[in-house]
């Protein structure tokens, strides 16, 4: 189960975020704005009240009522921000600006997160301004709008300033994910990466995208505020399960299904806010409810966990990184839920932010560094494997890699050859030409055999002059080529370059027979004696040449 998670997850998220894609291109509001836009002034005093409208979605709709005193010799606007609220503003009773969804919308009845923008004249000083906000869900009818006066620039640099730090916040969460997917991907196929940290970085990313999009200040930027305002409960749907993924790592039980179970939850209220949308039964903000009850039931989880840990490790400096870095998380999540349900939606708050990059950038040094640390030993593991198996001056497979190769218990010497060469004269090299020579002959010829039967089989330097092949489903025939272009390798080679010390290589080769081997080992020692032979009528024909 834990395998497919990731894969369940990757199709859930596929869904939600189609069904974002499709919102941002089929919906949109109705905007009537009957007036040009002019100068700002100040802010007035308003009255308000509530009106029963069983027409109306949630059955109420709120009307606030303005009366603008002097106006400046330049135009003003009325500004004020609406989430999930239907507007109509009326002008001594003639309506100038209106705000609703778009009424082929295939589903959704909420216009989203809106900032409302009415330019007021000098001829409306003393006039009624009502303004009709009809809230698209019960729990929205209680959020009260700011009203504002003022220059755009003015009111563009509150709202700013008033989110600069959550915005910091949300950008820097979304690089930190970034990195940790980037580095993650760059080692993935590193068998000693830790690939959990791609569960963190889209995490990270999926947080910090889902509070940027739930700023007021961003509705400024963006122009389809609609899709805007789905965009966090997308986000939040899809935050559950890389946080599961990546936690259970910490654990010693992290094979225990206890882990499974908030994750096929979070995909299951996924799969059921999707259909919920699309048939028009509930919109996103109406399930998000579901979400939160899983995510009470994974602090249940994680609380268990970790006094099991506690019980069968102890208290260890890691695990209490672990304990703080879950805490401040917690603590983020807790303000946060208590926020959105006390304000109804409405705001949202540094701190919930602050808890869960603590738990990003803590764990997340700490993922990496021990990473880091796990891919250097795997290094030098490999560093040292290299050395134990590899002949260090021809970097062909040495007499231990081959007594592993055919010394494991499922091997079977069927369809394989053994192949034998031997250097001749290496000996009467190292002694008139010296050791450097001499090396330099042994080089040589390794990788005249290895360019020769490397890509059939496995090449191994037995010993000083002795060398070996081994390959398999490999016809006698195929063989028999091969050793032939190997002598006419050497033989250009010596011809080539006649000053140097010649080479000269004896080859033997023979298939397992199982009628006269009892192993490998058999079939290599008639290979060797093939081999000798060989070496022995090549002595004879250099002594016919020089005599």
């Amino acid at each position: 189960m834990k395998k497919r998670i990731p894969k369940l997850y990757a199709v859930c998220a596929a869904a939600v975020v189609l069904l974002f894609l499709y919102i941002c291109a089929v919906c949109g509001n109705v905007v009537v704005e009957k007036r040009e836009k002019g100068g700002y002034i100040c802010l007035t005093e308003y009255e308000s009240q509530r009106v029963k409208d069983q027409s109306a979605p949630a059955g109420i709709r709120n009307e606030y009522v303005l009366r603008i005193g002097e106006v400046p010799k330049d135009n003003t606007s009325l500004v004020f921000y609406t989430l999930h609220q239907e507007v109509e503003v009326f002008v001594e009773g003639e309506l100038v600006y209106q705000l609703r969804p778009f009424p082929k919308n295939p589903f959704g009845r909420t216009p989203g997160s809106n900032w409302n923008w009415l330019p007021v004249y000098q001829s409306d000083a003393g006039k009624e301004i009502r303004i009709v906000l009809t809230p698209a869900y019960e729990n929205t009818a209680d959020i009260v709008p700011e009203f504002y006066l003022g220059s755009r620039i003015d009111i563009w640099g509150k709202l700013l300033m008033r989110s600069t730090l959550p915005f910091l916040m949300s950008v820097t969460a979304m690089i930190i994910g970034l990195g940790f997917v980037v580095f993650t991907l760059y080692n993935y196929h590193n068998p000693d990466a830790d690939r959990s940290l791609l569960m963190l970085g889209i995490f990270s990313f999926v947080i910090g995208m889902w509070k940027l999009s739930d700023m007021e200040a961003m509705v400024l930027a963006c122009p389809f505020s609609l899709p805007l305002a789905y965009l966090p409960f997308v986000m939040l749907l899809l935050t559950v399960v890389p946080f599961v993924q990546y936690v259970r790592e910490l654990f010693s039980t992290k094979g225990s299904v206890l882990w499974d179970i908030p994750c096929v939850a979070s995909m299951v209220v996924m799969g059921l806010s999707v259909v919920l949308q699309i048939f028009g039964i509930a919109d996103l903000r109406q399930t998000v409810w579901m979400l939160h009850i899983v995510m009470v039931g994974l602090v249940a989880v994680m609380v268990g966990m970790l006094a099991y840990e506690l019980r069968k490790v102890g208290w260890n400096s890691r695990l209490k990184v672990l304990v703080v870095c879950l805490t401040f998380c917690m603590a983020g999540y807790i303000v946060d839920v208590a926020v959105y349900y006390m304000s109804n939606g409405a705001s949202m708050m540094v701190l919930g932010m602050c808890g869960f990059l603590i738990y990003i950038v803590v764990l997340g040094i700490r993922s990496v560094q021990d990473m880091r640390k796990l891919i250097n030993i795997g290094i030098q593991a490999r560093h040292y494997e290299q050395m134990a198996y590899h002949d260090q001056l021809t970097g062909l497979y040495n007499r231990t890699a081959y007594a592993a190769d055919t010394g494991v218990e499922d091997f079977s010497p069927e369809q394989y050859i053994v192949v034998m060469f031997d250097l001749n004269d290496l000996k009467k090299c190292n002694d008139t030409r010296g050791h450097e020579k001499g090396d330099r002959y042994i080089v040589t010829s390794a990788k005249m055999i290895q360019d020769t039967f490397g890509d059939l089989g496995k090449c191994y330097r037995m010993g000083g002059d002795e060398f070996c092949v081994l390959l398999k489903s490999v016809t006698l025939s195929e063989c028999k080529k091969r050793v032939q272009h190997l002598k006419e390798i050497v033989d250009r080679c010596n011809r080539r370059e006649p000053e140097e010390f010649p080479i000269r290589i004896a080859c033997g080769y023979e298939l397992y027979d199982k009628r006269i081997d009892y192993d490998l080992g058999d079939t290599l020692r008639r290979a060797d004696k093939m081999m000798y032979h060989e070496k022995f009528m090549m002595k004879q024909e250099v002594l016919k040449q020089q005599g």
